[in-house]
């Protein structure tokens, strides 16, 4: 880990910082707290802290400890975890390598470590080109979407509290789509212009002739960790994680451009309205 320098932010690596994270949110869900553990896995209280926070690294034998006793995590899940620490291992390993701080995360588990950055960041903005972030998705739209058994058991599961300080910029073409039947879609549309009343969220929808549109994932979101740590995660069948300064240069300039490049919150909405109530009445939002 650096320090802090000329008032930068430190650039932890990648992998460190969602063990870290997943470790905490485990250990949350339990209600236990940090000196409930920390002496099963042989660690100070200092350390543990460090291990949560993302600035030191988690041994294989340390997490076997703690996610085969306390935290009472299945075998698969175990196994998924341990082959990403590895993972994570080499790729802090050959860090001097890749143009950004980069970690892949594809193994058991996956959605909960993304989850778990999702419950713990104090503020985010999430892109979404084609489909609704998984973490605002009603269960009929989610269905529609994941509507074949999953293969290698990840066991999807989302926290139920949405961040108070989170940014969703829908792509246009998010709210043409009717997944499933058009009361489903209707619904999904009426959640979310529900979670904007409540303060929950804050929506923009990005105009599909819109210049602003890079060769960025289809899903990019910026997390803001209680470290002062942004981690980006980008998502398909899996996650991929980058931090940094050059993931803060590239991938936070171009959420910052998408998100200016926007329609208002107000405007946003009233494309919202619509798709509602076009689905309502069977058909779906065309352009004008």
């Amino acid at each position: 880990m650096t320090g802090l320098s000329n008032w930068e932010l430190p650039e932890l690596p990648t992998g460190q910082i969602i063990a870290g994270n997943y470790v905490r949110y485990l250990r949350d869900n339990l209600g236990l707290r940090n000196a409930d553990v920390c002496g099963l896995a042989g660690l100070s209280h200092t350390s543990m802290s460090r291990t949560e926070s993302g600035a030191r690294p988690l041994s294989q034998e340390e997490a076997e400890t703690l996610l085969a006793g306390p935290y009472q995590v299945p075998e698969s899940g175990r196994r998924g975890f341990a082959r990403f620490l590895s993972e994570t291992a080499c790729a802090v390993k050959h860090r001097e390598m890749l143009p950004l701080a980069m970690a892949v995360d594809h193994t058991t588990g996956w959605p909960d470590r993304l989850a778990a950055l999702e419950h713990r960041a104090t503020k985010a903005c999430v892109y979404a080109q084609r489909l609704v972030p998984a973490f605002l998705r009603t269960p009929g739209y989610s269905t529609r979407i994941i509507d074949q058994p999953d293969p290698i058991d990840l066991q999807i599961t989302r926290p139920a509290a949405i961040g108070t300080r989170t940014t969703v910029v829908l792509e246009e073409s998010v709210l043409m789509r009717l997944l499933g039947a058009p009361h489903l879609f209707a619904e999904q549309m009426t959640y979310l212009i529900g979670a904007v009343a409540e303060q929950l969220i804050t929506v923009r929808v990005l105009p599909l002739d819109s210049a602003v549109h890079g060769e960025f994932p289809e899903h990019l979101a910026e997390f803001l960790l209680p470290n002062g740590a942004k981690v980006y995660a980008a998502e398909s069948d899996h996650a991929t994680y980058y931090s940094g300064l050059t993931a803060e240069r590239r991938m936070g300039g171009f959420l910052a451009r998408v998100t200016e490049a926007s329609l208002s919150q107000d405007e946003s909405l009233k494309r919202l309205r619509l798709a509602r109530d076009k689905a309502l009445g069977g058909d779906r939002l065309r352009l004008p």
